[in-house]
């Protein structure tokens, strides 16, 4: 299966949900997982390698570089691993559309701001166009580094009605700013990882889960989590 992260929009957090997203099918779901890091920047790889000087024992998590027009590369790699991973950079490329063309389930991160929301009616059509040739993709926005401040918990649902107004779906679970995501990255490790238990891994997990929910067709309860964002008390 091949999962991207990707979108138009840069600083949304798509290396640090995808770095955690393949943790959590590798250590918790024990599957082989390929990171393909597509991103000039090479955040992925450099926390792949932040991951190998790490002296804890961990699950290892492969990781390649590719660039421009990747789907042939793509195809080839996913007959030998469970999930590949794509951590696509902060722009419409090639390597977005190419990944796109192959992927079997797609996230789109955005911020519950402006500038990000913006760059929605641009992503509806780049995923309509991808859509002639991969029809099947299942692919959905969501909202990351949400404010945990109660005065601010509308600003997560006017995001979300904003892409609800468009053709892609928007998943309930959400991420909301935290240190822990920022600290497990600087040791190359996941959020589940460095606290297994924590608010942090709850959202992977949630997000995760959820959208192999909507590629199964089935409905996920998350009325739990949306308690948690009207009280304030994710």
């Amino acid at each position: 299966m091949i999962i991207l992260v990707g979108g138009e929009k840069g600083g949304s957090g798509k290396s640090c949900l995808a770095q955690n997203i393949a943790v959590y099918l590798r250590a918790e779901r024990d599957a082989t997982v390929l990171m393909v890091d597509c991103d000039p920047q090479r955040t992925t790889s450099d926390w792949i390698q932040e991951r190998n000087n790490n002296k804890r024992d961990l699950p290892n998590i492969n990781c390649v570089q590719l660039y421009g027009k990747i789907r042939n590369e793509l195809l080839s790699l996913r007959n030998h691993y469970d999930f590949v991973v794509i951590d696509c950079g902060g722009q419409d490329n090639l390597a977005l559309r190419s990944s796109m063309a192959v992927a079997d389930n797609i996230l789109i991160p955005l911020r519950p701001k402006r500038r990000d929301l913006k760059t929605v009616p641009h992503m509806e059509d780049l995923v309509s166009t991808c859509k002639m040739v991969n029809p099947k993709m299942n692919v959905a926005f969501v909202i990351t580094q949400c404010p945990s401040l109660p005065s601010l918990a509308s600003r997560i649902i006017e995001a979300k009605e904003v892409c609800r107004s468009f053709e892609i779906p928007v998943l309930n679970s959400v991420t909301f700013s935290r240190n822990m995501y920022d600290d497990s990255e600087e040791l190359g490790l996941s959020v589940m990882e460095n606290e297994p238990d924590g608010k942090a891994a709850w959202e992977i997990r949630s997000i995760v889960d959820e959208l192999f929910a909507r590629g199964r067709g089935e409905t996920y309860d998350i009325r739990q989590f949306e308690e948690k964002i009207a009280v304030g008390q994710s």
